[in-house]
Parts: C-alpha cells; sequence; structure tokens
C-alpha cells in the first residue's frame, strides 16, 4: 500500500469511528411550556455514550427555536478522551394542526484516541423530521447528514514503530459523512419529557456502517 493510500485510509477509518448520530429532536409542541430544560440521553451512537445540556426557548421572526449546547463522553469508561460536544438549534419549519416539519442545525466537535492515533474533528449535522406533534406526545420519522468538515490526526509512538514509520500528522479536510434515517418519538411526564430514538447509519457512499444502527433515550426537564 502507498504512503498516500495508508494515509486516506487512516482518515476515513478516524470518521468512521468519530461518526455520530443526530442530536435529539424533542417535541416542538412543548416549546411554548417552559423557556428553559435540561437534559441527559444515553444511547449507542456508535459507542455507547451519555451526554448531558442545556436548552433554552427563544422566539425569532415568528417560530420558537430551541437553542441547546451538550457535551458526551464514552459512558463504559466514562473517558474525557472519547468526548463529543454540541451546539445547536432546532424549530418547527412548517406545521398544519398537529402535523409539523421540524429542522435541526448543529455544529459538532468529537474526538477520540487509542493505542493507534489521536483525533478530533469539526462538522456539522443538518436533520429533518415530519410527524404528529401534541403536547403529550409525538412520533416522526427522521433523516439527517452528519458531515466532519475538518479532521486532525496525531499517529502514535506504537503504530509508528510497528506499522507505519511514516504516518503524516496533521490536518484532513473532507474525512468524510454519515447519513441517519429512522423513527423518534416521546412522550410527556409533567414537566418531563422522554425521547426515543432508533434507526440505521450509512456512510456517505452508503456503506454499511459497523454497527449499522443508533437507538437512544433522553430525558429532559422543563423550568
Amino acid at each position: 500500500m502507498s504512503r498516500t493510500s495508508r494515509i486516506t485510509s487512516g482518515v476515513l477509518l478516524l470518521s468512521a469511528l468519530l461518526a455520530r448520530e443526530a442530536a435529539a429532536q424533542w417535541n416542538v409542541a412543548r416549546f411554548g411550556t417552559d423557556r428553559n430544560r435540561v437534559y441527559t440521553t444515553f444511547g449507542l451512537d456508535p459507542a455507547v455514550v451519555t451526554s448531558l445540556g442545556y436548552g433554552r426557548i427563544v422566539p425569532l421572526m415568528g417560530h420558537a427555536f430551541l437553542l441547546a449546547g451538550e457535551v458526551g463522553v464514552v459512558a463504559a469508561r466514562m473517558d474525557t478522551r472519547d468526548f463529543r460536544a454540541r451546539l445547536g438549534t432546532q424549530t418547527s419549519l412548517v406545521g398544519w394542526r398537529s402535523l409539523h416539519l421540524t429542522g435541526s442545525a448543529t455544529f459538532v466537535t468529537r474526538g477520540t484516541e487509542n493505542s493507534i492515533y489521536r483525533g478530533f474533528d469539526f462538522g456539522a449535522d443538518f436533520t429533518g423530521t415530519l410527524g404528529v406533534y401534541r403536547h403529550g406526545w409525538f412520533a416522526a420519522g427522521e433523516f439527517g447528514f452528519d458531515k466532519a468538515v475538518i479532521t486532525h490526526v496525531t499517529h502514535s509512538d506504537w503504530y509508528r514503530t510497528y506499522f507505519y514509520p511514516g504516518a503524516k500528522d496533521g490536518w484532513y479536510l473532507n474525512a468524510g459523512g454519515t447519513f441517519h434515517s429512522g423513527v423518534t418519538g416521546g412522550f410527556a411526564l409533567g414537566r418531563a419529557e422522554v425521547v426515543l430514538r432508533f434507526g440505521w447509519l450509512r456512510t456517505e457512499d452508503f456503506d454499511v456502517m459497523l454497527p449499522p444502527t443508533y437507538a437512544s433515550v433522553g430525558v429532559g426537564f422543563g423550568f
């Protein structure tokens, strides 16, 4: 394998390992109930990750936008070297009675470290849902695309010693992306909201990922 092929393969592998499903899609019919919310999510995406976040409802141009930020780590070890941070917004784009088309845009940074390399990336996720949103519950289908815009890789001494002495560290553009499609739904318990999500992952070339699915449970509290 040539030097260029080795570098390209490494970056694509990093992109696959860092790929994540979209942020939780909350019930837009409840955006007028409480202006603030704290929430936690737990799920497979593709590692077992737990996240903690805060969001605030902001009215703008006749729409209610949820502005939210969250941080997450791999739950098995609670290792901050395997992390994810998100900053994004969600709103109802078009609504008719209880039927809503929603959209979300999220800035994402992710990092991981193992015996082969240390890497992190900056990217974005755009997701849309279409479904029934009522004050006490919602159910919708979702589709989105997560893109790693720029990625930095630092190879370990162990990898250079035993596998490839010429491994090149540095920044790489267009390291890959992930399509995600599935279903989401939730229900309210007083001021608490429970959100469930399940779906399938594919690379931007529509190749199957391992694992090929994502699933998560989120719990939010409004105030």
